[in-house]
This record gives C-alpha cells, structure tokens and sequence, in this order.
C-alpha cells in the first residue's frame, strides 16, 4: 500500500507539533486558536486546506496530542514507537478511504466528520506511519545537541542526521571543535 502522501508535509506537521513546546525551556508557542492555525498553515503544506476551522480548539487537546506524538519519538524502539502511532489512530477515528476528489484515487484516513484536534491526529500520525513503512523507523530522531530536545525527520541520503537544524548541529561543531583546542 503506497501512503507517501502523508509522509513529508503530515509528518513535517508533526515535527512542527511536537517542537511548539520548547522541552528543555518550557516555552509555550501555542496560546491560542490563531497559534494553531498558524502552525498548520505554515507547515502542513498542501494539507491546511482541508483542516477543519479552528476557532474554538480545544488548546489542552491539542498539547495532548502534541505529547502523544513526541512520545512516538522517544519510544525505546520502534515497535513501542508504532504501538503509540496506532493508539493515536484509534483514539482518533482513523478509517482508510478512497478519495473521490482527484481523478486519480488515493487513500485518506482522517475522519471528514472530526473535529480539528482528530484531523491534526490522524494526518500527523499517518505522516510519521509513513515515513516509519516507507523510510524506516531509524528516520525518527530527537536533537542530540546539547540543550535541544527537538524532533526531526531525517531526509539525508546517508541517514546520518543527528541535529534538528543547521544551528543546532554549527553549535555542537564549534563546541566540539574548541574541546579539541583547548586538550592540545
């Protein structure tokens, strides 16, 4: 089955969520309904379109969900980490169905009758579903730089990501570049 649709801007979404709270400062981004809806439209790509409205989200729902989904990216393994996606799915309404809306068919899983909190579910849970079937569960990873607790995707050819952003991994570079200076 080819589910590469809701495997980069759904699971892009996901990263995004999970990172809208700063882990190691307890930085809060999302304290509002626009705070979401300028999540989704910054970061689900093509995918914010179909989004339900969200005024009147359920914030706490959402941070849930946000927690839920980081906990896919801790998970000790990957079959801890697929049981987590599937919980998300199943809590959520996900039902695979044929899309009507494009000549060519293709599979959606999200709920058209759910609310906006089922909808970011389904659709990020299927992205990181996604990426885990069709790019493996290694691609799932958290910052190892020193005082970042982020989430990424790991696009790179040789599966070498180890950093959520470039300035992440400059910082850790330099930082590992002045050890070595100063043990000379």
């Amino acid at each position: 089955m080819l589910i590469a649709d809701y495997s980069a801007e759904p699971a892009e979404l996901a990263t995004a969520l999970v990172n809208s709270y700063g882990l190691p400062t307890g930085t809060e981004s999302l304290e509002s309904a626009e705070d979401v809806q300028r999540l989704i439209v910054e970061h689900a790509g093509g995918w914010a379109t179909a989004a339900p409205e969200t005024d009147g989200v359920d914030l706490d729902a959402v941070r849930k969900l946000r927690s839920r989904l980081r906990a896919v990216f801790d998970a000790p393994d990957p079959a801890g980490a697929a049981a987590e996606i599937n919980r998300i799915l199943a809590d959520h309404g996900a039902a695979p169905s044929l899309s009507r809306d494009d000549p060519m068919p293709h599979l959606h899983f999200e709920d058209p009758k759910g609310d906006l909190v089922d909808w970011l579910a389904v659709v990020t849970a299927m992205g990181l579903a996604a990426v885990m079937v069709e790019d493996g569960p290694d691609r799932l990873g958290v910052c190892q730089a020193d005082g970042c607790e982020d989430v990424f995707v790991d696009t790179s050819r040789n599966r070498s990501r180890r950093h959520c952003s470039d300035g992440c991994r400059n910082r850790q570079n330099v930082a590992a570049h002045r050890r070595r200076i100063r043990a000379q």
